[in-house]
């Protein structure tokens, strides 16, 4: 018992303070600046422009202290394909991802940053809901249910 006791003294008790002041000291004990993320004010509108498209609006609210990146977009409609976009010089152009910085708001809104819904089913009118599939690169996938409601889709009028 006395040679256990003497090599758990000597050896063990060391090594882990070891551990244990290396790990605080290189950041293992602080807890990492995470995002937060929420969804606010979702809408979707059918185009009159382009038949079986659609566009979605949010704002995205970061109060966490780390930042998150939009990364993609899915909706429960079947066959309908998503994707992120965003309106430069004019025109709108695919984004790949839609960065949230930490402590702030990005609102996905007509004429910029926007999810554009496209082979939308002839029997999805205006008052349907679908729920619409978030993806986030530190946050996850996030679920919303969205209304078809009715708008002007001028951000449409830009050519792809």
């Amino acid at each position: 018992m006395g040679k256990i006791r003497f090599y758990f003294i000597t050896l063990l008790v060391p090594a882990l303070l070891f551990l244990y002041l290396n790990g605080t000291a290189t950041g293992m004990g602080t807890s990492p600046a995470v995002p937060l993320i929420r969804i606010e004010a979702q809408e979707a509108i059918l185009s009159s422009v382009i038949i079986g498209s659609g566009s979605v609006f949010l704002k995205i609210v970061n109060e966490g202290e780390g930042d998150d990146n939009l990364t993609g977009a899915e909706v429960n409609i079947g066959g309908t394909l998503t994707e992120l976009h965003n309106v430069k010089n004019g025109k709108m152009v695919r984004a790949e991802k839609i960065h949230v910085p930490a402590k702030t708001t990005v609102e996905l809104k007509p004429g910029g940053l926007h999810i554009m819904m496209f082979r939308i089913p002839e029997d999805m009118k205006e008052g349907n809901e679908f729920i619409l599939y978030l993806k986030f690169e530190r946050s996850g996938k996030k679920e919303v249910k969205v209304r078809l409601g009715k708008g002007i889709d001028d951000h449409l009028m830009h050519h792809h």
